[in-house]
């Protein structure tokens, strides 16, 4: 008797474990977003938390894989090969050379990209507004005329200088219309260019003779070595303007205007959610900030007053960030 209600307590049990097992297998697997990023630096940082608030705040439960390639391009061909093998179900692109290779390897993978400036010309987009078959994303152009005529009206320069990354799409794009907008306001422009953030100091120094302000637009290799070119800046007493908030947070710059790269990356969480939600990336227009009420400004007392540049009491209460006596203000 007793060996009988062993054998059939055994019977019972295995059942039950193979009931349980097809439980399981029955419940849905979570999808797997992958997000990478070209490198560390605090805007692409901030962008990457936005999207990672946003999809929590939209309760997306999912596997998510960080990865940051460092600046280097066989990283980023490296991460794009982990995420085909992974057979992830959204691939984010964070700056536009990650965004490229994520393209480039993963043709059939839903792709959002964030913190592109130009993905036309990078190969993208068939329009600003329409991604190609499988892609789109939120760009960070920059208003570079509003800006510029905004920062000649408190200081008038004649020659400025740029620095900017030749590997970078997007920082071709803005050198190019930088030169257009410069040509109709009088301006010359004189141009460093750079293959890596190590380079920002040499370039800086190569043009303090010849330039009387520098104007960073949103270059990686900058926003990376941002002290550099602002510690040069300041020894030779020479002002630089900003297009990108993020990094002129720790000083330097005497005036910033831009966008938050936080809100941006909320704003391409939103995409992701609606692609893993059913919605064909082609169908989800390309979005962007370039709008005002977007727009902040920074403004470094401490800097603009060792360069003997003075700010209206207008511009001042407008500004939503001001550096004062060595402090990040924030109103």
């Amino acid at each position: 008797m007793k060996k009988l209600l062993f054998i059939i307590l055994t019977v019972c049990l295995a059942l039950s474990f193979t009931a349980c097992k097809k439980n399981e297998a029955k419940k849905p697997e979570l999808p797997t977003i992958g997000i990478a990023k070209l490198i560390s630096h605090n805007s692409l940082n901030d962008a990457e938390k936005g999207i990672l608030d946003e999809l929590k705040e939209l309760n997306i439960h999912a596997n998510i894989d960080l990865q940051n390639a460092n600046g280097e391009l066989n990283i980023s061909s490296a991460i794009a090969s982990k995420f085909k093998s992974d057979n992830v179900d959204v691939a984010v692109g964070i700056a536009t050379p990650m965004t490229v290779t994520l393209a480039n390897q993963l043709p059939n993978t839903p792709i959002v990209f964030t913190a592109v400036t130009d993905p036309v010309k990078a190969g993208l987009a068939s329009s600003i507004t329409q991604g190609n078959k499988n892609i789109t994303g939120v760009i960070d152009a920059i208003p570079i005329k509003e800006q510029l005529i905004e920062f000649k009206k408190v200081y008038d320069f004649k020659k400025l200088g740029i620095i900017y990354t030749t590997s970078e799409t997007n920082s071709v794009s803005m050198a190019e219309t930088t030169k257009q907008v410069c040509d109709e306001l009088g301006v010359e422009l004189i141009v460093q260019t750079i293959a890596t953030p190590a380079e920002v100091k040499q370039a800086a120094e190569s043009l303090v003779s010849r330039v009387d302000a520098f104007y960073c637009f949103t270059d990686n290799s900058i926003a990376t070595a941002m002290s550099a070119l602002t510690d040069t800046a300041k020894q030779n007493k020479i002002p630089v303007f900003g297009g990108d908030i993020t990094p002129t947070l720790n000083g330097g710059v005497v005036y910033a205007l831009g966008f938050s790269y936080y809100e941006m990356g909320r704003m391409t969480g939103r995409l992701i959610a609606e692609v893993l939600q059913g919605k064909k990336a082609e169908e989800l227009p390309i979005q962007s900030l370039n709008d005002p009420k977007f727009y902040n400004k920074l403004l470094d007392l401490d800097t603009a007053k060792l360069l003997g540049i003075t700010f209206s009491d207008e511009l001042i209460n407008s500004a939503q960030y001001l550096i004062k006596d060595g402090k990040l203000i924030t109103k």
